[in-house]
């Protein structure tokens, strides 16, 4: 690379000075009134913007005002230079060509979403409206560069689906890597509406599924998979989605659910069996080999696999073990009680129960109401209210 400068200390000369705002040696990005002016400082000041206290004109203030260092505007600050965008007249950071990052954010995505005819698509014309009207255009820009030269970023995502070669499917989004950027598109078209609503953990899983299944090596063991995929696991998600929001927990479950499936297929394999030939020994096997964690997400799969005659149907399927404690005595009630109330390590606020209108009550006293039971009111002579129904003495009137 050939320089424009013939030494380093030409450069230091040319190119760096000292910042009149922060004091730090740094790049020079210009001379304003109050001297040399660095890239980050400038870059701030450019957007600052507000009332200008000399000529209360809503502008820019990258100016200062002598002796209190308040912001004011370039024609108070007396700048020699103008911050106006050369397209639409904003005053603001000025990026190649004298454009605003607004204007420069415009014609990215104009060249991005271009159909090969010169405009944008017109079915992407909501997504261009959504990405041009957000607040910070400096944002936009920033994605837009984000993992540059890199496949799969962002703009060539967005040029892919200018040219049609994305079809605007869920199902196309879920099958395109990286997947964090494409799911991140994927959520700014249906937030556009280009896409239809979807549950987000909802695409989550379906986007992990492809993977999932073109790691299994066995061709059988991937068709069984993707089978109970399709037909069990994710008409309940969708199910699930219908009524309320799937939680990240139940999209966790699922996956958990398809792995333990793919491993149990793995072990038939291991002890030269398959699920057609399953037996209750290995079921058995199974069972005491695994966690009871293990057990809950292969127990689905199995009664799938029964009802489809994917496995013998007189399989028995160990019944789930709920474990409770034990519950505790009367003397050990009152010991725990007693370190409750005498033990210092346990907090003040937990052994103090003077604040508590209710009495300290033993493990054998029986329980007693706190307030007294209310009474009906007397009825009073003459009329009486029942249930919203006025009942009338019949003497009342003689």
């Amino acid at each position: 690379m050939t320089r424009t400068y013939a030494t380093d200390d030409q450069y230091e000369r040319w190119y760096m000075a000292e910042c009149c705002r922060c004091g730090r040696r740094r790049h020079k990005a210009g001379t304003w009134p109050d001297g040399y002016v660095c890239r980050t400082c400038s870059d701030h000041a450019v957007r600052t913007r507000g009332t200008c206290p000399g000529c209360g004109q809503d502008r820019a203030l990258p100016g200062i005002r002598p002796g209190d260092g308040v912001s004011i505007c370039t024609t108070c600050a007396g700048f020699s230079q103008t911050f106006d965008c050369s397209r639409c007249g904003f005053e603001g950071k000025l990026l190649r060509g004298r454009l605003c990052e607004r204007c420069t954010l415009i014609d990215r995505l104009t060249a991005l979403l271009d159909d090969g005819t010169g405009r944008i698509r017109p079915a992407l014309v909501p997504l261009f409206d959504l990405l041009v009207a957000m607040d910070k255009p400096r944002s936009g820009l920033a994605w837009l560069e984000m993992r540059r030269g890199q496949p799969g970023n962002a703009s060539q995502l967005l040029h892919r689906l200018g040219l049609g070669e994305i079809p605007l499917t869920h199902d196309a989004f879920h099958a395109l890597q990286p997947w964090r950027a494409a799911a991140h598109l994927e959520e700014l078209l249906m937030t556009c509406g280009v896409l239809p609503a979807a549950d987000k953990y909802l695409c989550s899983f379906q986007r992990w599924l492809p993977g999932h299944l073109s790691g299994i090596a066995d061709p059988e063991h991937a068709k069984t998979i993707k089978l109970y995929a399709t037909w069990r696991v994710l008409p309940r998600l969708r199910a699930r989605a219908e009524r309320r929001h799937i939680t990240p927990s139940i999209r966790r479950f699922a996956a958990e659910q398809i792995k333990y499936a793919t491993a149990f297929l793995h072990w038939l394999g291991d002890r030269n069996t398959t699920l057609a030939f399953c037996g209750q020994l290995d079921i058995d096997a199974w069972w005491a080999e695994n966690t009871e964690h293990g057990r809950t997400c292969l127990r689905a799969f199995l009664n799938w696999a029964m009802q489809t005659r994917h496995c013998p149907g007189f399989l028995s399927i160990p019944a789930m073990k709920v474990s409770r404690r034990a519950a505790m005595s009367d003397d050990e009630r009152l010991d725990a009680l007693g370190r409750l109330l005498t033990d210092t390590k346990t907090p003040t606020r937990l052994r103090s129960r003077r604040n508590h209108r209710a009495p300290l009550r033993t493990a054998r006293e029986p329980h007693r109401p706190t307030h007294p039971r209310r009474r009906h009111p007397r009825r009073r002579h003459g009329a009486a209210t029942a249930r919203g129904v006025t009942l009338t003495d019949p003497r009342a009137g003689h």
